[in-house]
């Protein structure tokens, strides 16, 4: 796999335990949920990239 398809990967996740996270924190509707995913996301998608470095594929 590519380092597009770590950081795709990652992202999706990230995504999902960002709103997770959300729902955790007991908070609900747009903004919030907007924020925890593009959070997620960013940092999902640094640690797809993370991953992929450290298994040393190119």
């Amino acid at each position: 796999m590519s380092r597009d398809n770590y950081r795709t990967i990652g992202a999706i996740v990230g995504l999902a335990l960002g709103i997770g996270a959300m729902f955790l924190l007991g908070m609900s509707g747009i903004v919030p949920g907007a924020l925890f995913g593009a959070g997620g996301c960013v940092i999902g998608g640094i640690a797809g990239e993370q991953i992929f470095d450290r298994r040393g594929q190119q």
